[in-house]
Protein backbone atom coordinates (compact mmCIF):
# COMPACT_ATOMS: atom_id res chain seq x y z
CA UNK A 1 0.00 0.00 0.00
CA UNK A 2 1.46 3.64 -1.25
CA UNK A 3 1.56 5.89 1.58
CA UNK A 4 0.42 9.83 0.36
CA UNK A 5 4.42 10.42 -0.43
CA UNK A 6 4.77 7.83 -2.65
CA UNK A 7 0.87 8.59 -4.53
CA UNK A 8 1.69 12.56 -4.90
CA UNK A 9 4.67 11.53 -7.01
CA UNK A 10 2.69 8.81 -9.03
CA UNK A 11 -0.01 12.10 -10.05
CA UNK A 12 2.63 14.00 -11.09
CA UNK A 13 4.01 11.52 -13.02
CA UNK A 14 0.49 10.38 -14.57
CA UNK A 15 -0.17 14.69 -15.37
CA UNK A 16 3.20 14.83 -16.77
CA UNK A 17 2.85 11.99 -19.64
CA UNK A 18 4.97 9.63 -18.21
CA UNK A 19 3.49 7.21 -15.79
CA UNK A 20 3.95 3.29 -16.34
CA UNK A 21 1.23 1.40 -16.83
CA UNK A 22 1.40 -0.64 -13.17
CA UNK A 23 1.58 3.32 -12.20
CA UNK A 24 -1.95 4.54 -14.13
CA UNK A 25 -3.33 1.14 -11.96
CA UNK A 26 -1.94 2.26 -8.66
CA UNK A 27 -3.49 5.73 -8.94
CA UNK A 28 -6.86 4.08 -10.81
CA UNK A 29 -7.32 1.92 -7.49
CA UNK A 30 -6.41 4.79 -5.10
CA UNK A 31 -9.21 7.11 -6.88
CA UNK A 32 -11.61 3.92 -5.96
CA UNK A 33 -10.92 4.41 -2.71
CA UNK A 34 -12.46 7.49 -1.82
CA UNK A 35 -14.83 10.50 -3.20
CA UNK A 36 -11.58 12.70 -1.51
CA UNK A 37 -9.06 11.15 -3.38
CA UNK A 38 -11.03 12.22 -6.17
CA UNK A 39 -11.24 15.83 -5.62
CA UNK A 40 -7.72 16.25 -4.28
CA UNK A 41 -6.23 14.77 -7.64
CA UNK A 42 -8.77 16.74 -9.81
CA UNK A 43 -7.35 20.11 -7.69
CA UNK A 44 -4.40 18.80 -8.77
CA UNK A 45 -4.73 18.45 -12.13
CA UNK A 46 -6.82 21.88 -12.65
CA UNK A 47 -3.45 23.71 -11.08
CA UNK A 48 -1.03 21.32 -12.97
CA UNK A 49 -3.08 22.37 -16.23
CA UNK A 50 -3.58 25.76 -15.78
CA UNK A 51 0.60 26.80 -15.36
CA UNK A 52 0.88 25.56 -19.19
CA UNK A 53 3.49 23.21 -18.26
CA UNK A 54 3.73 20.91 -21.45
CA UNK A 55 4.06 17.17 -21.22
CA UNK A 56 5.72 14.80 -23.54
CA UNK A 57 7.28 17.50 -25.67
CA UNK A 58 10.87 17.10 -27.29
CA UNK A 59 12.32 20.52 -25.78
CA UNK A 60 10.58 19.20 -22.21
CA UNK A 61 13.06 20.24 -19.43
CA UNK A 62 11.88 19.57 -15.99
CA UNK A 63 13.22 22.68 -14.34
CA UNK A 64 12.55 24.66 -16.69
CA UNK A 65 8.65 23.77 -16.60
CA UNK A 66 9.34 23.94 -12.76
CA UNK A 67 10.72 27.53 -13.19
CA UNK A 68 7.50 28.40 -14.99
CA UNK A 69 5.44 27.16 -12.80
CA UNK A 70 6.74 28.81 -9.81
CA UNK A 71 6.16 32.35 -12.22
CA UNK A 72 3.35 31.35 -12.83
CA UNK A 73 2.29 31.07 -8.96
CA UNK A 74 3.72 34.33 -8.69
CA UNK A 75 1.49 36.27 -10.64
CA UNK A 76 -1.27 34.70 -9.00
CA UNK A 77 -3.92 37.29 -6.90
CA UNK A 78 -3.15 35.10 -3.96
CA UNK A 79 0.43 35.97 -3.13
CA UNK A 80 2.50 34.11 -1.26
CA UNK A 81 5.78 32.72 -0.10
CA UNK A 82 7.14 30.10 -1.22
CA UNK A 83 10.25 28.70 0.80
CA UNK A 84 11.41 25.54 -0.95
CA UNK A 85 14.67 24.85 -1.76
CA UNK A 86 13.43 21.79 -4.79
CA UNK A 87 16.16 21.57 -6.80
CA UNK A 88 18.13 19.33 -4.72
CA UNK A 89 15.14 16.86 -4.37
CA UNK A 90 14.18 14.13 -6.84
CA UNK A 91 12.64 15.39 -9.69
CA UNK A 92 8.76 14.09 -9.07
CA UNK A 93 8.67 14.58 -5.29
CA UNK A 94 9.85 18.33 -6.31
CA UNK A 95 6.61 19.58 -8.10
CA UNK A 96 4.80 17.14 -5.93
CA UNK A 97 6.17 19.25 -3.15
CA UNK A 98 5.52 22.59 -4.80
CA UNK A 99 1.62 21.56 -5.78
CA UNK A 100 0.86 20.35 -2.35
CA UNK A 101 2.50 24.14 -1.08
CA UNK A 102 -0.22 25.97 -2.41
CA UNK A 103 -3.18 26.83 -0.70
CA UNK A 104 -6.53 24.92 -1.24
CA UNK A 105 -7.82 28.77 -2.17
CA UNK A 106 -5.20 28.91 -5.27
CA UNK A 107 -5.89 25.70 -7.21
CA UNK A 108 -9.47 25.29 -6.26
CA UNK A 109 -10.48 29.45 -7.41
CA UNK A 110 -8.22 29.71 -10.78
CA UNK A 111 -9.79 28.47 -13.40
CA UNK A 112 -8.66 30.61 -16.44
CA UNK A 113 -5.44 30.98 -17.70
CA UNK A 114 -3.12 33.73 -16.47
CA UNK A 115 -3.72 36.70 -18.72
CA UNK A 116 -0.14 37.73 -19.93
CA UNK A 117 0.73 37.83 -23.87
CA UNK A 118 2.76 34.53 -23.87
CA UNK A 119 1.29 31.41 -25.57
CA UNK A 120 0.14 28.51 -23.56
CA UNK A 121 0.10 24.89 -24.60
CA UNK A 122 -2.48 22.44 -22.98
CA UNK A 123 -1.08 18.65 -23.81
CA UNK A 124 -3.64 15.88 -22.62
CA UNK A 125 -1.86 12.46 -23.06
CA UNK A 126 -3.13 9.20 -23.90
CA UNK A 127 -5.59 7.21 -21.75
CA UNK A 128 -6.51 11.23 -19.98
CA UNK A 129 -9.62 13.69 -20.96
CA UNK A 130 -8.88 17.64 -19.72
CA UNK A 131 -10.99 20.60 -19.47
CA UNK A 132 -9.86 24.14 -19.46
CA UNK A 133 -10.93 27.96 -19.45
CA UNK A 134 -9.93 30.35 -22.04
CA UNK A 135 -9.14 33.81 -21.42
CA UNK A 136 -12.49 34.73 -22.94
CA UNK A 137 -14.60 32.27 -20.68
CA UNK A 138 -15.36 29.99 -23.54
CA UNK A 139 -14.43 26.40 -22.30
CA UNK A 140 -12.92 23.61 -23.93
CA UNK A 141 -12.67 19.63 -23.62
CA UNK A 142 -9.91 18.17 -24.63
CA UNK A 143 -9.56 14.34 -25.70
CA UNK A 144 -6.91 11.99 -25.31
CA UNK A 145 -3.54 13.00 -27.37
CA UNK A 146 -4.58 16.33 -28.07
CA UNK A 147 -2.96 20.21 -27.77
CA UNK A 148 -4.58 23.43 -27.68
CA UNK A 149 -2.44 26.23 -28.42
CA UNK A 150 -3.60 29.91 -27.83
CA UNK A 151 -2.45 33.24 -26.51
CA UNK A 152 -2.88 33.49 -22.79
CA UNK A 153 -5.00 36.80 -23.26
CA UNK A 154 -6.81 37.18 -26.95
CA UNK A 155 -5.71 40.49 -27.23
CA UNK A 156 -5.09 39.92 -30.97
CA UNK A 157 -8.21 37.71 -31.52
CA UNK A 158 -9.95 34.83 -30.14
CA UNK A 159 -7.54 32.50 -31.79
CA UNK A 160 -6.88 28.92 -31.02
CA UNK A 161 -4.53 26.00 -32.75
CA UNK A 162 -5.88 22.60 -31.95
CA UNK A 163 -4.35 18.92 -32.80
CA UNK A 164 -6.11 16.02 -31.71
CA UNK A 165 -9.92 16.46 -30.59
CA UNK A 166 -11.69 18.88 -28.86
CA UNK A 167 -14.94 20.26 -27.53
CA UNK A 168 -15.62 23.73 -27.50
CA UNK A 169 -18.59 25.95 -25.65
CA UNK A 170 -17.78 29.37 -26.92
CA UNK A 171 -18.80 32.26 -25.37
CA UNK A 172 -21.03 34.72 -26.93
CA UNK A 173 -18.95 37.94 -28.33
CA UNK A 174 -20.80 39.15 -31.64
CA UNK A 175 -17.87 41.60 -32.47
CA UNK A 176 -14.94 39.33 -32.01
CA UNK A 177 -15.62 36.13 -33.81
CA UNK A 178 -13.81 32.84 -32.15
CA UNK A 179 -11.76 30.82 -34.29
CA UNK A 180 -10.15 27.26 -33.97
CA UNK A 181 -7.76 26.56 -36.49
CA UNK A 182 -6.42 22.64 -37.39
CA UNK A 183 -3.58 22.14 -39.90
CA UNK A 184 -6.36 21.51 -42.76
CA UNK A 185 -9.21 23.51 -42.04
CA UNK A 186 -10.33 26.82 -39.89
CA UNK A 187 -13.68 27.25 -37.62
CA UNK A 188 -15.03 30.03 -36.97
CA UNK A 189 -17.60 30.60 -34.28
CA UNK A 190 -19.49 33.85 -32.42
CA UNK A 191 -20.86 31.43 -29.54
CA UNK A 192 -21.99 28.52 -29.77
CA UNK A 193 -21.47 24.21 -29.47
CA UNK A 194 -19.11 21.94 -31.20
CA UNK A 195 -16.51 19.27 -31.43
CA UNK A 196 -13.85 18.82 -33.85
CA UNK A 197 -11.62 16.18 -34.51
CA UNK A 198 -8.42 16.80 -35.80
CA UNK A 199 -5.82 13.98 -35.01
CA UNK A 200 -2.90 14.03 -37.79
CA UNK A 201 -2.91 9.78 -38.15
CA UNK A 202 -6.18 10.03 -39.29
CA UNK A 203 -7.66 10.67 -43.01
CA UNK A 204 -10.48 12.84 -41.83
CA UNK A 205 -11.31 16.07 -39.79
CA UNK A 206 -14.28 16.72 -38.68
CA UNK A 207 -16.83 19.37 -36.87
CA UNK A 208 -20.05 18.25 -35.42
CA UNK A 209 -21.95 21.26 -34.55
CA UNK A 210 -24.64 21.06 -31.73
CA UNK A 211 -26.47 24.32 -31.32
CA UNK A 212 -25.55 27.73 -33.40
CA UNK A 213 -23.51 28.11 -36.34
CA UNK A 214 -20.31 27.95 -37.72
CA UNK A 215 -18.18 28.97 -40.95
CA UNK A 216 -15.55 26.50 -42.09
CA UNK A 217 -13.08 27.17 -44.55
CA UNK A 218 -9.93 25.15 -46.26
CA UNK A 219 -7.75 26.61 -48.64
CA UNK A 220 -10.47 25.94 -51.63
CA UNK A 221 -14.01 25.65 -49.44
CA UNK A 222 -16.02 27.32 -47.24
CA UNK A 223 -19.31 26.60 -46.00
CA UNK A 224 -21.79 26.94 -43.31
CA UNK A 225 -22.21 24.27 -40.06
CA UNK A 226 -26.05 23.76 -39.25
CA UNK A 227 -27.13 21.95 -35.85
CA UNK A 228 -26.77 18.12 -35.30
CA UNK A 229 -25.03 18.07 -38.96
CA UNK A 230 -21.49 17.06 -39.10
CA UNK A 231 -18.86 18.54 -41.78
CA UNK A 232 -15.87 15.93 -43.02
CA UNK A 233 -13.03 16.84 -44.47
CA UNK A 234 -11.05 14.02 -46.75
CA UNK A 235 -7.12 14.88 -46.64
CA UNK A 236 -6.73 13.10 -49.75
CA UNK A 237 -9.20 14.66 -52.08
CA UNK A 238 -9.40 18.01 -50.03
CA UNK A 239 -13.42 18.03 -49.99
CA UNK A 240 -15.67 18.69 -47.59
CA UNK A 241 -18.73 16.62 -47.51
CA UNK A 242 -21.62 17.41 -44.77
CA UNK A 243 -23.62 14.64 -43.26
CA UNK A 244 -27.10 15.15 -41.38
CA UNK A 245 -26.93 13.31 -38.06
CA UNK A 246 -30.23 12.41 -35.99
CA UNK A 247 -27.33 11.71 -33.40
CA UNK A 248 -24.32 13.68 -32.17
CA UNK A 249 -23.51 11.56 -28.87
CA UNK A 250 -20.96 9.27 -30.96
CA UNK A 251 -19.08 12.45 -31.27
CA UNK A 252 -19.69 14.78 -28.38
CA UNK A 253 -20.20 12.55 -25.24
CA UNK A 254 -16.74 11.40 -24.31
CA UNK A 255 -16.00 14.69 -22.67
CA UNK A 256 -18.41 13.56 -19.82
CA UNK A 257 -16.83 10.65 -19.84
CA UNK A 258 -18.84 8.07 -22.25
CA UNK A 259 -17.45 6.32 -25.09
CA UNK A 260 -20.58 6.31 -27.90
CA UNK A 261 -20.73 4.20 -30.79
CA UNK A 262 -23.18 2.87 -32.94
CA UNK A 263 -22.53 0.52 -35.87
CA UNK A 264 -18.98 0.99 -35.72
CA UNK A 265 -16.36 -1.53 -36.88
CA UNK A 266 -13.05 -2.42 -34.92
CA UNK A 267 -11.00 -1.31 -37.68
CA UNK A 268 -13.42 2.45 -36.91
CA UNK A 269 -13.00 1.87 -32.89
CA UNK A 270 -9.60 0.45 -32.57
CA UNK A 271 -7.81 3.54 -33.05
CA UNK A 272 -10.14 5.39 -30.54
CA UNK A 273 -9.95 2.47 -28.18
CA UNK A 274 -6.24 3.31 -28.18
CA UNK A 275 -6.21 6.83 -27.10
CA UNK A 276 -9.03 6.44 -24.99
CA UNK A 277 -7.35 3.94 -22.67
CA UNK A 278 -3.81 4.21 -23.81
CA UNK A 279 -3.35 0.69 -25.11
CA UNK A 280 -2.15 -0.81 -28.64
CA UNK A 281 -4.63 -2.58 -30.31
CA UNK A 282 -3.54 -5.72 -32.25
CA UNK A 283 -5.49 -7.78 -34.97
CA UNK A 284 -4.80 -11.57 -35.13
CA UNK A 285 -6.91 -11.73 -38.59
CA UNK A 286 -8.74 -9.10 -41.18
CA UNK A 287 -12.23 -10.43 -40.56
CA UNK A 288 -12.25 -9.43 -37.27
CA UNK A 289 -11.61 -6.02 -38.50
CA UNK A 290 -14.88 -5.66 -40.05
CA UNK A 291 -17.54 -6.82 -36.83
CA UNK A 292 -19.77 -4.18 -36.27
CA UNK A 293 -20.67 -2.93 -32.93
CA UNK A 294 -23.23 -0.83 -31.22
CA UNK A 295 -23.11 0.49 -27.20
CA UNK A 296 -21.86 3.01 -24.78
CA UNK A 297 -19.07 2.26 -22.55
CA UNK A 298 -17.88 4.56 -19.12
CA UNK A 299 -14.38 5.48 -18.59
CA UNK A 300 -13.77 2.28 -16.63
CA UNK A 301 -11.02 -0.06 -17.01
CA UNK A 302 -9.52 -1.69 -20.26
CA UNK A 303 -10.35 -5.23 -19.39
CA UNK A 304 -13.89 -4.00 -18.54
CA UNK A 305 -14.51 -2.22 -21.81
CA UNK A 306 -12.88 -5.36 -24.04
CA UNK A 307 -15.22 -7.74 -22.04
CA UNK A 308 -17.92 -6.30 -24.05
CA UNK A 309 -16.61 -7.56 -27.21
CA UNK A 310 -15.52 -10.66 -25.93
CA UNK A 311 -18.99 -11.57 -24.77
CA UNK A 312 -19.63 -11.18 -28.48
CA UNK A 313 -19.40 -15.14 -30.13
CA UNK A 314 -17.83 -13.77 -33.23
CA UNK A 315 -14.87 -12.22 -31.17
CA UNK A 316 -11.69 -13.34 -28.51
CA UNK A 317 -9.87 -10.70 -26.84
CA UNK A 318 -7.09 -11.45 -25.05
CA UNK A 319 -4.79 -8.91 -23.00
CA UNK A 320 -0.81 -9.31 -23.36
CA UNK A 321 1.01 -6.32 -21.53
CA UNK A 322 0.05 -3.22 -22.87
CA UNK A 323 -1.78 -4.85 -26.13
CA UNK A 324 -4.75 -6.07 -26.62
CA UNK A 325 -5.41 -9.12 -28.99
CA UNK A 326 -8.18 -9.00 -30.93
CA UNK A 327 -8.83 -12.35 -32.59
CA UNK A 328 -11.93 -13.90 -34.78
CA UNK A 329 -13.98 -16.37 -32.25
CA UNK A 330 -13.45 -19.29 -35.33
CA UNK A 331 -9.73 -18.95 -35.78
Amino acid sequence: MENQSDINILIIRLLSGEAEVNEKKIIADWLSQSDENKKLFADLKEIWLSSGIQSNADNYHLEEAILKFRQHISKSKQPQKLRINFMPYLKYAAIAILILALPFSYYIGTRNIPADNSMTTISCAFGDKSSIVLPDNSRVWLNSGSKLTFSSDFKNGRKVSLEGEAFFSVSKDKDNPFRVKTTDIEIEVLGTEFNVKAYAEENTVSTTLVEGSVKISSKNQQTLLKPDQKLVFDRENRKMRIQELTDTAPDTEWKDGRFVFRNESLAELAPKLERWFDVDIVFADEQVKNRRFTGVLQRESILEAISYFDHSRFVICRVQDNKIIIKSQNN
